[in-house]
């Protein structure tokens, strides 16, 4: 079983969320300097391992009262950091070709579905030294699904695309899980030709919603994974790191139609002021985009009444998305620190 470590290892969470900002943040449009877009496709194959001596995945952080053991690996609020290796077959014992480094969150209350904030390095070949970013949600149970390559490094600078996964085997009472990848990525090189053709023609999509986010409660949609030691729990306060299930609603009500769920992390990020990062994915589940998600990765101003966050990918029809949304407190309670905030969201996509 995995030893469970203290809460206050969350300056592991923020660290690594603060890393791989500096990767995502650096995707952008193409300028004359970036010469052409190219495609690259990599295959690879994803090991990890939550249980015995030598585990590549580590519980860091959980809700207060919550269980985590060998039948329950993954309840809501968990949040897992891995080190898991890339290799170029399916055996344990073939080629190591990178690794997969970063944290995920277990981000759903009704089934497993995990969001990852992840850098997949490379390690040989021609993409030795280069990694690609992903923010994503992971629904797990699914034989195949997809996430979302938000931005990379190093002869992936700036890349977008995604990631086709398929589990090729599962050993529960082990804790071994070997999922095969089939990775499409975007990205620019003075050599190889253009890659325009792959994408098809940009559009510009708006979506309106309203997204509740309740801390108090019997049931929750947000809950406290981590603090800094001496604080009291719950406050709000520099440090605290949360998991989010969130739902997204057609109208301010609460009873009001689900059009998805946001899920991932928010940290409370600044000393001097109440300002949330996010990592969260905004997944949708009816209407025209039913199955598609996009990625925010972002500061949040929470005491602005207007905002703006960043868009940074995207999954299904909002592959390699980028955009921004606008933010408005529609209601907050001080006391209870629940709120309901309207999103006015622009997306650039591809059909």
């Amino acid at each position: 079983m995995i030893r469970l470590m203290e809460v206050n290892l969350h300056h592991h969470l923020l660290l690594l969320l603060l890393l791989l900002t500096l990767s995502l943040f650096s995707q952008g449009h193409a300028h004359y300097h970036l010469g052409k877009e190219k495609v690259t496709h990599l295959h690879f194959y994803y090991h990890e391992t939550i249980r015995g001596d030598n585990p590549s995945a580590v519980v860091v952080a959980h809700p207060k009262d919550t269980i985590v053991n060998a039948s329950n690996p993954g309840p809501f609020g968990t949040v897992y950091i891995v080190d898991d290796l890339l290799t170029e077959g399916p055996e344990p014992d073939s080629k190591v070709v990178g690794q997969a480094q970063g944290l995920y969150v277990s981000a759903s209350r009704q089934r497993t579905l995990i969001v990852l904030v992840i850098d997949y390095g490379f390690t040989s070949g021609e993409f030795n030294g280069s990694s690609i970013s992903v923010l994503s949600r992971n629904p797990v149970t699914e034989s195949e699904r997809e996430l979302a390559v938000v931005g990379g490094r190093g002869k992936f600078r700036m890349a977008r695309g995604f990631a086709n996964l398929k589990t090729y085997s599962l050993n529960a009472t082990a804790g071994v899980v070997i999922v095969e990848y089939h990775v499409t990525v975007f990205h620019y090189d003075h050599i190889e030709g253009h890659a325009h053709h792959y994408l098809g023609k940009e559009k510009v999509t708006q979506l309106h919603f309203f997204f509740h986010d309740t801390i108090t409660g019997d049931n929750p949609s947000a809950v406290l994974v981590a603090q800094p030691n001496g604080t009291k729990v719950g406050n709000g306060r520099f440090g605290e790191v949360y998991a989010i299930d969130d739902p997204l609603t057609e109208s301010p009500d609460p009873n009001s139609k689900v059009l998805g769920h946001a899920q991932g992390l928010y940290v409370f990020a600044g000393q001097k002021e109440l300002v949330l990062v996010f990592a969260v994915d905004f997944g949708f589940t009816s209407g025209e985009f039913n199955g598609s998600s996009i990625s925010v990765l972002s500061r949040n101003p929470i005491m602005e009444t207007d905002r703006e966050l960043a868009v940074v990918g995207g999954r299904g029809k909002f592959r390699m998305a980028r955009g921004f949304a606008n933010l408005h407190t529609y209601f907050a309670n001080t006391t209870s620190r629940n709120a309901i905030v309207e999103y006015h969201v622009t997306v650039f996509h591809y059909e």
